[in-house]
């Protein structure tokens, strides 16, 4: 049997599909506790830039999804100082401490990856059926390649997601379709998980309207899981959830787009300069927001990325004022111009900053 699920936004794709697992899921044990479990589940969300979760009753940080996200692309593995400053618990996924040893960024670019989706499409056309990116590496994840490679009889780190299968439709439509093996609805599939494949799936379409046909449109994303659950140990956040149905935003639109570097293989770096301005504003004892944001707009600038009407730019300023607010406990306005009710309404019920609900 195949669950298929789905939602106009991530609000309303969340909602249904805690609906469905606490009604039609399996109590099941695991490594990290009792599961309500859901097998065989098509997560299918229309609008995959509606992605900013704001559900009443999930106590999500925004800011975080968005620090992970920007590490992702940028490649990284290390989780401190930066990882760990925006997830504390970042470290207990960890085999040594220090890094994410299945890290999703390292091999999104590994052997070219990213780059060949894009030329997959320009020799095999817009139709092409080799559009593939995988997450699982036998090379690495293996208990043979664990024992060989790492020393290791087990690890923490194997990769939920498994593989990025990008193709269009005869409508012109750019879809995403992700296999994850085993997946928590609350921190993972829902959250970071449906955020980040999104942002990449915009990445890919930008390339691909410059490179390959500038007619193609964003189309829906696909999670395809085959364990999807919710631990008994947080089910409370879940049912708070649901018992909140009459107060959820399930609907908002979102429309505001990203724009990325011009070259898929400036993509990197670009991140990883972001990153490491970041991390030195954590890591700095004399710091401004200021100053912070300076210097971001200087790598835009550097790589001729556009800041107005950019979303990134927005995810951008909002990092640098989350971190601004939590080292120096002083209030920074957020920059929510140019940007949807939707990210706005995200932004405002985060976990860690609440304000009044007049500011939307």
């Amino acid at each position: 049997m195949i669950n298929i699920i789905e939602g106009s936004s991530i609000n309303e794709l969340t909602y249904r599909a805690l609906k469905k697992v606490t009604s039609d899921g399996h109590s099941m044990p695991s490594r990290n506790g009792s599961t309500l479990t859901l097998y065989n589940t098509e997560l299918i969300l229309e609008n995959p830039r509606a992605r900013h979760l704001s559900l009443v009753g999930r106590t999500n940080n925004i800011f975080a999804v968005i620090a992970e996200t920007f590490w992702v692309l940028a490649g990284r593995k290390d989780i401190k100082p930066y990882l760990e400053f925006f997830i504390p618990r970042a470290p207990n996924y960890s085999d040594d401490g220090t890094t994410w040893r299945a890290a999703y960024g390292e091999r999104l670019y590994a052997f070219g990856q990213l780059e060949n989706i894009l030329e997959c499409f320009k020799k095999d056309g817009i139709f092409t059926r080799r559009a593939v990116l995988s997450l699982y590496f036998p090379s690495e994840d293996t208990y043979t390649s664990l024992r060989d490679k790492y020393n290791l009889e087990n690890t923490l780190d194997v990769p939920c997601n498994n593989l990025l299968n990008f193709y269009v439709t005869p409508n012109k439509k750019l879809n995403l379709k992700v296999t994850q093996r085993s997946g928590d609805i609350l921190f993972g599939v829902c959250n970071i998980n449906i955020f980040e494949f999104t942002v990449i799936q915009e990445l890919v379409l930008q390339h691909l309207k410059k490179e390959v046909d500038d007619e193609l449109t964003l189309g829906f994303y696909n999670h395809s899981v085959t364990n999807l659950h919710l631990y008994q140990s947080i089910e409370k956040q879940g049912y708070n959830i649901l018992a909140n149905e009459a107060l959820q935003q399930l609907h908002l639109h979102a429309s505001d787009t990203l724009t990325f570097p011009n070259e898929i293989n400036l993509n990197k770096e670009f991140f990883e300069n972001l990153v490491d301005v970041i991390t030195g504003f954590i890591t700095s004892d004399k710091f401004s927001f200021e100053s912070g944001v300076t210097e971001a707009r200087a790598i835009f600038d550097y790589y001729s990325v556009k800041t107005v009407g950019n979303l990134l730019w927005g995810y951008t300023t909002n990092i640098l004022c989350f971190v601004y607010e939590k080292k120096a406990e002083q209030h920074q306005e957020l920059d929510l111009h140019n940007t949807s009710e939707e990210f706005r309404y995200s932004v405002l019920n985060s976990s860690f900053k609440k304000q009044p609900q007049e500011e939307l």
